[in-house]
Order: structure tokens, then sequence, then C-alpha cells
């Protein structure tokens, strides 16, 4: 396996090709070298204390985006899910200020959407056209908008960052005046890096596909009511014992056996595992993959019976009944394996992956303890392909509305 890895590697240069981050406008997808490092390095490891932040961000922004009516009412589950993540992720990434700066807030999910689609559409084109036809591309022409509007934006926000660290050092002090993601990227990094960019960078890989797994499991649970009570039930008796603890989070099995369902039966990806080979490789087969050719892994095999039983059937209890068996290994949220490569596998599985398990479950805690939801009457929601990525039903609207909590999140200590 080490000599596979060492002639299929992960080419950043082939990721910048591909996702066209040679194109100006589309410097977030330039194959940043430093967000794994960032995120292994400094997020995973404040995990413990970003339970509550998260949680106190999660009551102000489903208050906002969701309302308290007790009355039904409709929501777009992609865009106002996208606002919630966007928020939260928003919240630990740059800190409390910036989160809830609608203009923020609004330019980043707004791009992350926008480049997403725009990239599919350059992509339509011959690769030796790509470097010039983005520039009769009014799509391309938006996203660059976009990215301008973002630096615009933070710009005010990181000058007055640099005046309150001036202001630190002049008086001495040596202690860190702010511990988020704009930090530790400036840590890490050798040279001068441009912030919007970066914040930008991490909105791809943690926004984008927090809320398409928070989204689905939500789209899930309105479609299997029969989960909602065990799910609450579960909510009420561990944080009610435990409080915001990241041992309360871990276990909170029935909820992480629901997400890890919800993963495997829609992951965002149809493949995974993008390389480009290095040298000849002949499998135990016989087959030869190529020097200069580019391989994918599928994930459609999490829907084959030689490898889940009722492999098509929704079963919330499916990974928490694995629990104690000799599939034990590979039945929590964030545990990998060839099987349900959800996060990736291997060596490059997801890195952020304990940081959107940890994000989901507080937001999807809140949810459950705080509102009821349903599909209107007569709607069964289709995910929908879309090139390599397989999406929730973008036409999808829930019923909902707030409910009295049985717990009293809010409350709660970590």
């Amino acid at each position: 396996m080490s000599f596979v890895y060492s002639v299929l590697v992960r080419v950043l240069t082939f990721f910048k090709k591909d996702s066209h981050g040679y194109i100006p406008g589309f410097e977030p997808f330039d194959g940043d070298h430093s967000i794994s490092t960032v995120v292994t390095k400094y997020l995973t490891k404040a995990l413990t204390k970003l339970t509550m932040p998260l949680s106190q961000e999660s009551a102000l922004v489903l208050r906002h985006v969701l309302s308290d009516s007790t009355e039904w009412h409709k929501i777009s589950p992609q865009q106002d899910i996208m606002r919630i993540v966007s928020r939260l992720s928003t919240r630990v990434f740059a800190g409390e200020e910036l989160c809830r700066n609608e203009d923020w807030v609004g330019v980043s999910s707004d791009y992350t959407a926008a480049a997403f689609g725009v990239g599919y559409e350059v992509g339509q084109w011959p690769r030796w056209s790509r470097p010039y036809v983005h520039w009769f591309l009014p799509s391309c022409w938006r996203v660059r908008s976009l990215l301008a509007e973002a630096r615009t934006t933070l710009k005010p926000y990181i000058q007055r960052r640099d005046r309150i660290k001036a202001e630190a050092l002049a008086r001495g002090e040596t202690k860190d005046v702010f511990d988020d993601a704009i930090e530790w990227f400036e840590k890490e990094s050798s040279e001068k890096r441009d912030p919007a960019t970066t914040q930008i960078s991490l909105s791809l890989v943690a926004i984008h596909t927090t809320t398409d797994l928070l989204t689905q499991t939500m789209i899930d649970l309105a479609e299997h009511p029969e989960l909602v009570q065990p799910l609450r039930d579960e909510l009420v008796r561990v944080l009610g014992a435990e409080g915001l603890k990241k041992t309360a989070l871990y276990n909170l099995k029935l909820m992480d056996s629901v997400i890890k369902e919800s993963q495997r039966m829609k992951p965002v990806l149809l493949s995974t595992w993008r390389r480009l080979v290095k040298k000849d490789i002949t499998l135990s087969n016989g087959f030869v993959l190529r020097k200069g050719q580019k391989i994918i892994a599928t994930n459609v095999h999490m829907w084959d019976a030689n490898y889940y039983e009722n492999p098509a059937t929704y079963d919330g209890y499916r990974f928490l009944n694995m629990r104690g068996t000799n599939e034990e290994k590979n039945s929590h949220l964030v545990s990998t394996s060839a099987k349900h490569p959800g996060f990736g596998h291997g060596q490059h599985a997801c890195p952020g992956r304990f940081f959107a398990a940890n994000e989901v479950k507080i937001a999807l805690a809140h949810l459950l303890l705080k509102y009821d939801w349903k599909f209107p009457d007569g709607f069964k929601p289709q995910s929908m392909p879309h090139g390599m990525v397989l999406l929730p039903d973008p036409s999808a609207t829930l019923l909902i509305r707030r409910r009295k909590e049985e717990l009293d999140l809010d409350s709660l200590e970590c």
C-alpha cells in the first residue's frame, strides 16, 4: 500500500487544474498546502473548547434563520441550512464578531454556492480554452465579483485585528490575542497571504460538505419520523447527565449512527480519491495503470449488498448495532473504511471530519429539541446527481415550527 501511495500522490497542481484555481476569482481553489496543517494542528486540538461557542451560536442562528414561530412555516433546507452552517463555521474560523456580520456570512455562502456550479460549467469547455473562455462567461464575472466583495468586507476587520495585536505587543503581552483560523494561518505561513482567499478556501472544504450532511440528515428524519423521539430521548438522557462536553457528543450513539447512515445513503460525492498516476503500476489482477492517467474511486459500493445488509433501506440503527461486534471500529461517524469512504479513507481521509461531526451533532441537537419538521403533503425527495456530486433534492422544502424543548440546551455547561 505504501508503494501505491508513493506513486498515486495527491498533486496540488493537479487539483488546481481540475478546480480551475489558475483562473482569476478561483484562487480559493488553488490547493492551499496549509489547510490540512491548520486543521490537524489547531482545529482538531481545539474541539473541546469549541463545544460551548458552537452551541451558543446554534441557539442564536436558529432563532434568526428559522424563527421562534410555533406555527408551521416553510423553509428551504439547502439555502437556510447553509446560512446556519456558514455562521457556525465562521464563529470558529474567524471569531464571534465576523460570524454575525451578515455581509460576510452572505458573501462567503454565495461564493461557495456559485463557485462549485461555475467550476462545473467551465469544465465543459476544452481544457486548452479555459484560460481564455472564462473572461467571456457572466457566471465567472459573478465569482470574481463575489471574491472582491469578500476582500472588501474583510479588510476593515483585519485592519482592526492588526491594531489590537500591535497594541498588545506594545504593552509587552505575549499571549495570543486571537485564537481562530485567521491567526492559525498567519502562524503557519512564511509569506503574507490574502485572508479573504484563505477564509473562502476553508468555506469551500467545510461549509459545503457540512451543509450537505446536515441537510440530508434533516431530510432523512422527515422521511423517517419514527427516529425523532428516540433521538430526543437520547439527547435528554446524555446531555442532561453530562452537559455539553466533548465526551457527551461521543455518547450520542444513535445520533452518530443516524448521521453516518445519511452519509452512506447519500454521500456528497459519487467518487473520491482523485489521483494522478506518477509511474506505471500493475495491480494484483494484472490491470495496468499508466503514468499520466487520472483515476478516481467510486463510492457507490456503499449501496452494495456485498457490504451492507439491505443496502437500499435507510436504517438509522445500522451503525449503532455494529457497536460491540467485530465491526466496532467502522461504526463511528468519524471512522473511515474502504466500505464507507464518506470522509475518504487512509492517509488522505478528511482531516476536518472530527470538527464536522461535532458541528453537525451540536446543530442537530438544537434542531431536534427546539423544532418539529416535516415534508409538505405528498412530497417525496429525490437526490440529484450533478456530475460526480450527489445533491440533496434542490426542490425540497420543509415545514418547521418551534416546540417546547424537554432540555434547555442554552443553560448547560461544558
